[in-house]
């Protein structure tokens, strides 16, 4: 009697088995590129806070304002207090305030028309919106969101104005909800 070779039904249904159980605990790790576009676009928001903050306290430095709590500079060229073309930006010790006329007006060539007004009008196909001076961070704090996040509230990008004289302002990343 010859003897064949081969493999078993119940080996290859074994076989398959165990692929499907390592593409099922595979797959989802490979499917979650939505939240970490997410994650990166609030990164990338971080550092053009930052790097927005930092341009208007060099100009605060230039006009003499960096010390004072209530103050203004210009975002253009130029650093003279009264600006021609409406361009001004508020300032707390150097830094934009964490108001609509602050770190909003820094960034409003970022952001779109309906993105610069409030975020309840603005409809979901922009990409972020923004709060001035509502949760638990209160006055002075801007909360810039992505409108495509399914939970808004918990992925956002925190801009609390500076503290003090000499006191950077708080830039802070929740992407708990992405």
């Amino acid at each position: 009697m010859k003897r064949q070779s081969g493999f078993t039904l119940i080996e290859l249904v074994v076989v398959i088995v165990i692929l499907g159980i390592l593409a099922a605990t595979a797959a989802p790790k490979f499917m979650n590129l939505q939240s970490d576009a997410r994650i990166s676009a609030l990164n990338g928001m971080k550092a053009s806070l930052k790097s927005a903050s930092a341009m208007i306290y060099s100009k605060a430095i230039l006009a003499g304002r960096e010390k004072l709590a209530d103050s203004e500079v210009c975002s253009s060229a130029g650093v003279a207090s009264d600006c021609t073309n409406g361009d001004s930006v508020k300032i707390v010790f150097g830094y934009p305030a964490g108001t609509a006329a602050g770190i909003v007006a820094t960034l409003q060539d970022a952001m779109s028309d309906c993105e610069r007004a409030k975020s309840t009008e603005c409809d979901k196909t922009n990409d972020w919106g923004y709060e001035v001076g509502t949760g638990e961070g209160g006055a002075g704090t801007v909360y810039i969101f992505s409108t495509s996040a399914p939970d808004a509230t918990n992925c956002n990008v925190t801009y609390k104005e500076s503290a003090g004289d000499g006191k950077n302002p708080t830039i802070t990343v929740d992407t708990d909800g992405c």
